[in-house]
């Protein structure tokens, strides 16, 4: 039987590593050029299973070539036995991690397309919300006075401009969303004249607030239309945002009506529109339960705070 000194069971234990290394990156090259990795369990389970048997077979070979030089030839019985059990585990439990490892990256990639999908819906289902009331709003302007039903339309195509660029990205500056909301109130005012008024209270600080592209602008929207727009005075719609502990907090507060037949203000504060129910959905998708939106509502009044996180 042949000994070796300490540098050259070094050198042996390097270069079975590296031998091991190059096979199993031969084996993850080829799977991914072959498409293994996406194919469904029915038909990736015999490929893994011959892969299986191949790899063992080469961990056999090299465990072959490297005892007979190391025993003299002397490769029998209890050598092959443990290298065979010992390869066989080995070559295991690399297959089960790395096809796990990509079934698992696999899924989470499919799950990330299919919540950017839903969120990609969900804010093109919003344009056509408050473009629809825009629209109204302009017919309204176009026989009566010409002129601002110009300005008007100058003013909804700075919301269709914004709606188109912002609205299929998960966040924007709040700054952004605060310009096109004040577009959107005005034009509304262009409709609503003295009865609508608006108060905004905004800390020094929110320029670095990210928020839900159309999310407040929604908030703001419902006010308007089941709010102010149902009260013959019409009213002061209050917007309000703090900055929280864990997170920014928005608030809108406005006036409504009370029709004693659907609940307090009104039918749309009954059950939620399309507008609020696929904010909630996105909120939901984009930031879990880390998010909330409440609304509150008295006889004469309605509250929604929209909370989310830093």
């Amino acid at each position: 039987m042949q000994y070796y000194s300490i540098p050259l069971a070094l050198l042996d234990v390097a270069f079975s590593a590296a031998f091991m290394i190059a096979v199993t990156n031969f084996y993850r090259q080829t799977a991914h050029k072959r498409g293994w990795l996406v194919l469904p369990p029915t038909h990736i389970l015999p490929v893994v299973v011959a892969s299986y048997l191949v790899l063992v077979a080469v961990y056999m070979l090299h465990a072959y070539l490297t005892y007979a030089v190391k025993m003299g030839g002397f490769y029998r019985g209890s050598v092959a036995l443990g290298a065979l059990a010992g390869g066989s585990r080995y070559v295991a439990i690399w297959l089960l991690a790395f096809h796990l490892y990509h079934y698992a990256r696999q899924a989470a990639s499919q799950r990330a397309a299919i919540v950017e999908a839903r969120l990609t819906r969900l804010s093109n289902d919003l344009n056509p919300h408050f473009l629809f009331n825009a629209l109204n709003g302009i017919r309204a302007l176009t026989r009566e006075d010409p002129a601002r039903s110009r300005d008007a339309i100058d003013r909804l195509s700075s919301l269709l401009r914004y709606s188109l660029t912002r609205s299929n990205q998960f966040s924007v500056p709040l700054t952004e969303e605060v310009v096109i909301i004040k577009e959107y109130l005005a034009l509304e005012k262009i409709r609503l004249e003295e009865r609508l008024t608006v108060s905004w209270k905004l800390p020094d600080d929110y320029a670095d607030c990210e928020i839900l592209p159309l999310s407040l602008h929604t908030l703001v929207d419902n006010a308007v239309k089941h709010g102010i727009a149902t009260l013959p005075e019409g009213g002061t719609i209050d917007i309000m945002l703090r900055k929280t502990a864990v997170g920014w907090e928005f608030t809108v507060h406005n006036p409504c009506s009370f029709i004693p037949d659907f609940g307090t203000c009104g039918r749309a504060h009954k059950s939620a529109g399309t507008g609020i129910k696929n904010l909630r959905q996105r909120l939901l998708l984009q930031y879990g339960k880390t998010a909330n939106l409440d609304f509150h509502r008295t006889e004469t009044f309605a509250t929604a705070t929209l909370t989310t996180p830093l």
